[in-house]
């Protein structure tokens, strides 16, 4: 009785969310999943959502250890309007939006939008038009950018470059051709050179290690050189992250995937997620796989580390400065017009 409440109101939820994406009667939109997604309720919801737009749409139920890479897979994403990704393979590279796969759909002009997190965040923090404001402002100021630098007073000191790349923000909508988003979301990042983090940067108890989805028990400090993590000091949360990433194999899994900042007053620190990532006024810095094209405007990272790892850090009471001008100061927009 209560899946069948709860699914009456995740219907509604989703008729809402996909007129945002500007869902159209006659579009074909595909919702993949796999049989270890967590919200099994989800994919019938969007189904019945999409069909009361007038959508032709369908539901593709990957195995559970499927990589993305074979024809029928990419035949069906490129051939689709929106896809609603509900699912986190490839496990341990950050799901499919880091995939060939899902880079392809976007270059064929797919709309893309990934739905994972429960329930509550995703009524808390559906999507408004300030989140997008706030995104949009980040991701032009960023682009313009060629150096980010992060200082704490934690002991964080790190430079970062990204002359060249691409910015990107999140406000958890697709609604052009190329576009992916994440409902629910709000942050701004770009993914910078993979060899030019300099630097310390310290990782405090009560941070998000969102790569192992559990806060910080303990001081984690990076030491950086030439884009890579040359040595990893601390206690148990230091000796795990390493173990993690030595585990991998692969030199990216050293190296940033992706930095940026929060923009969403309404996420809640105390759920681990997108909340963790959206946090107004934090940042976060993610290390490893980076590979992820889009055409749309302010989408995409452009990076090139191709690594088996993707493992995101979210850090409060942390300073932010592009080209040398203070940006973020403890959770605090300095520069006004982006928050």
């Amino acid at each position: 009785m209560n899946m069948s409440l709860g699914g009456a109101d995740l219907v509604s939820m989703f008729e809402h969310e996909l007129r945002m994406c500007q869902v159209k009667a006659g579009e074909t939109v595909l919702i993949f999943t796999d049989p270890r997604f967590i919200h099994p309720e989800y994919p019938p919801a969007a189904f019945a959502a999409a069909r009361s737009l007038g959508a032709n749409v369908y539901i593709l139920v990957s195995q559970g250890d499927q990589r993305l890479e074979d024809d029928l897979v990419r035949a069906a994403w490129k051939n689709a309007n929106l896809i609603l990704g509900m699912s986190m393979l490839p496990r341990g590279i950050g799901s499919w939006m880091y995939t060939d796969t899902h880079n392809a759909a976007l270059g064929a002009g797919a709309r893309v939008l990934m739905v994972q997190e429960p329930l509550e965040v995703l009524k808390r923090m559906l999507p408004i038009p300030e989140t997008r404001r706030r995104g949009l402002a980040g991701a032009q100021r960023l682009q313009e950018a060629k150096e980010i630098r992060v200082v704490s007073n934690a002991g964080s000191d790190y430079v970062l470059r990204k002359d060249g790349r691409t910015a990107m923000y999140q406000c958890g909508v697709a609604d052009e051709p190329g576009r992916w988003d994440h409902w629910p979301s709000g942050l701004v990042t770009c993914a910078p050179l993979e060899d030019s983090a300099e630097g310390t940067y310290v990782i405090e108890p009560g941070d998000v290690l969102l790569g192992s989805w559990r806060y910080a028990q303990s001081r984690i400090t990076l030491h950086l050189e030439k884009g890579r993590i040359v040595r990893i000091e601390g206690e148990q949360d230091a000796r795990l992250l390493e173990a993690h990433l030595s585990r991998i194999g692969d030199d990216g899994a050293f190296r940033f995937s992706h930095a940026g900042w929060g923009i969403d007053d309404r996420a809640d620190w105390g759920h681990i997620g997108m909340d963790s990532e959206s946090l107004y006024g934090t940042v976060m810095v993610s290390i490893g796989r980076n590979i992820f094209k889009a055409p749309a405007p302010y989408c995409g990272l452009g990076g090139s580390n191709t690594s088996e790892a993707h493992f995101d850090i979210c850090c409060r009471n942390t300073d932010l400065y592009l080209d040398g001008e203070l940006i973020i100061q403890n959770e605090q927009f300095v520069a006004k017009d982006l928050g």
